[in-house]
């Protein structure tokens, strides 16, 4: 069994742990795809793991996570333990990496992915109700996780109503982390964060701090 020493900001140090539901919420720049990329390959490594991607539109794999777990498995050293194919990604131990669109799915379509151990959702403010309720049941291996990391649009979104809503599942483990927490933060991206503060502060807290897209006459404003 391998162990990667993963550098890791503090706020994200309760998804460490075990548990069925993870949830990483905030705005820009906070490494909150970062980590669980990471964390991904991190699991593979470990032990044998089929993880499974999730957006809710994904037409090409451009849009996927795909190309930022291949730049943590070379960040982190252990290319020579993963096989990185067009589609997919070949894991140590006979796991797997797949990417898919759930907007594709159906009941029927879903039940392929009830031996996987982790579900994550990049981008989830995306997911639409009929997705999250597809999802959910399906990965239903001993001790799989399902885990969600996005950016608020609206407090109805169904990722919000499920993990910020009044009755959130037993166990889930939420945290919020904003540009912040994340202690490698870029200059560049500083410069961009300074000039929405002075330019655009209507829309800045949305995409730095977290919080709900405005409505603009009606329109929200993403």
């Amino acid at each position: 069994m391998s162990i990667l020493d993963i550098q890791t900001p503090r706020v994200f140090a309760p998804l460490l742990y075990p548990a069925r539901y993870k949830g990483a919420w905030g705005g820009r720049g906070s490494g909150k795809s970062h980590f669980f990329a990471s964390l991904v390959v991190a699991r593979c490594v470990r032990s044998r793991t089929n993880v499974l991607c999730v957006r809710e539109i994904q037409k090409s794999l451009k849009q996927s996570v795909k190309k930022l777990i291949e730049t943590k498995i070379e960040a982190l050293g252990v290319s020579s333990q993963f096989e990185i194919l067009e589609s997919e990604i070949r894991a140590p131990h006979g796991g797997m990496i797949i990417f898919q669109g759930m907007q594709d799915h159906t009941a029927d379509s879903v039940k392929s992915f009830e031996d996987f151990d982790v579900a994550w959702s990049e981008e989830a403010q995306s997911l639409s109700q009929t997705s999250l309720t597809l999802l959910r049941p399906t990965i239903r291996k001993p001790g799989s996780e399902l885990w969600f990391s996005w950016n608020p649009r609206r407090k109805n979104d169904p990722v919000d109503q499920l993990l910020r809503g009044d009755k959130p599942p037993t166990g889930a483990v939420v945290v919020r982390a904003n540009w912040s927490d994340n202690p490698w933060f870029p200059a560049e991206l500083e410069v961009e964060r300074r000039d929405d503060q002075r330019d655009r502060p209507d829309r800045y807290d949305h995409i730095w701090e977290g919080g709900y897209a405005k409505v603009i006459e009606g329109a929200y404003y993403d």
